[in-house]
């Protein structure tokens, strides 16, 4: 969780605690946040989740799930959770069968956010389904497609055109929209490319259900490389995404109409509050500006929380500026000070990798000693980590705090 202006950050979740990796995440209207573990490369259906309160407390666990019967899953495409947090939707791309009579199927699903574990309800052929309050916003690949509101919603099949979302030789890979239903975010890719040539178009609209203007006051957001996964604040004002440079927070656009196509003129200059987090939600979870108490630990580590209140101080680390990545092979050397008796671990990764691990007990409140070492699958390569930023996770007393060096 970070502030909008990146200065305050904490872990919710700190080190997967398997092979699986922390890859989708997103935030309810009322500040409840919902992470989703798998391994890369396997199916959908090989997940876990977890589920936070506004204030960063854990509020239970389970899986995304889906009807049997397929012969592949792939989700979640998409992520959202209703405004009290109790229910999540997640787009599908699944198929069942081989060659020529291979069946695709797109659409969403939903189900009960934590300690769900049975078949969820199918809204079939609404594309990369996301929420605005209850209702979900999908899409035909064309067509932007808005359900209709009811008791059920978003339990339910009925849907009705929304408004035209890609252009001639383009497919809408998914849509965001602000809880007041009055800006559109437009996530469109070239047909045949992949991901290749991703742009956002940015949609200011009276209502929601609202035509589009007529005016040409949308724009095309300013992005380096392929923007993607844009989440817009409740009240319109401000917006994230991810590009090349990571995790870009800025204001949203001044409308000025024009008929040509134009580059969105933001209200707030772009901001990176993190070059190596992935799939921003904004929301207004208070987790990131927890309770005052005893302050980071040293050496530029970020607080990390714990599953319920009254967890100990974070532990403070004190390590070496500089790092050498051959040093991980005999092992580098922490000194973690600690609240309270227990164990202590650290985790420290390139990127999404486990390159090195350590661990050791405190007898009681004070410095104790961690020993940091390479992996077996990265004794005999750390000449390759090089240049390269090394985050490490050390986790005590039910508290986490990163610290970062690169490698030399």
């Amino acid at each position: 969780m970070s502030t909008l202006d990146g200065t305050q950050k904490r872990s919710l979740s700190g080190p997967s605690p398997d092979e699986k990796q922390w890859r989708e995440v997103t935030q309810g209207d009322d500040g409840s946040v919902l992470g989703v573990r798998r391994e890369s490369g396997k199916m959908g259906t090989i997940n876990a989740t977890r589920l936070w309160g506004p204030d960063g407390t854990l509020r239970g666990e389970g899986a995304l799930t889906a009807p049997s019967g397929r012969t592949s899953y792939a989700f979640p495409v998409t992520l959202d959770l209703t405004p009290d947090g109790k229910t999540v939707v997640y787009g599908y791309a699944n198929w069942t069968g081989f060659g020529l009579s291979t069946q695709y199927e797109f659409g969403t699903y939903a189900e009960g956010s934590s300690g769900w574990y049975v078949a969820p309800f199918d809204i079939t052929d609404a594309r990369a389904g996301t929420l605005v309050g209850r209702r979900v916003v999908a899409n035909d690949s064309t067509t932007v497609l808005l359900q209709d509101d009811g008791s059920s919603v978003p339990h339910s099949n009925d849907f009705h055109p929304w408004f035209t979302g890609a252009g001639a030789g383009e497919s809408v890979s998914r849509v965001d929209v602000a809880a007041n239903g009055k800006l559109a975010a437009v996530e469109t890719w070239p047909n045949g490319s992949g991901t290749n040539g991703r742009k956002v178009a940015m949609v200011p609209f009276a209502s929601l259900g609202a035509p589009p203007p007529s005016d040409g006051s949308d724009c095309y957001l300013p992005a380096q490389g392929e923007p993607s996964y844009v989440s817009i604040s409740q009240d319109g004002t401000r917006m994230a995404w991810h590009d090349d440079r990571g995790v870009v927070v800025a204001g949203t656009p001044v409308w000025f109409p024009s008929a040509a196509a134009s580059t969105c003129n933001l209200s707030s200059p772009p901001v990176v509050i993190s070059a190596s987090g992935t799939m921003p939600s904004l929301g207004p979870s208070t987790a990131a500006t927890p309770a005052a108490g005893p302050g980071p630990g040293s050496g530029g580590g970020t607080p990390g929380g714990g599953s319920s209140g009254g967890a100990a101080a974070a532990p403070k680390v004190s390590l070496s500026k500089t790092l050498r990545a051959a040093a991980l092979k005999a092992g580098v050397s922490l000194k973690v000070t600690v609240a309270k008796a227990g164990k202590v671990t650290a985790t420290a990764k390139v990127g999404k990798k486990t390159v090195a691990t350590g661990k050791a007990t405190a007898k009681r409140a004070g410095t104790v000693e961690v020993k940091l070492k390479a992996t077996k699958a990265y004794r005999k390569r750390l000449s390759s980590l090089r240049r390269k930023v090394l985050a490490i996770a050390v986790k005590a007393g039910g508290r986490t705090v990163t610290v970062k060096r690169t490698l030399r």
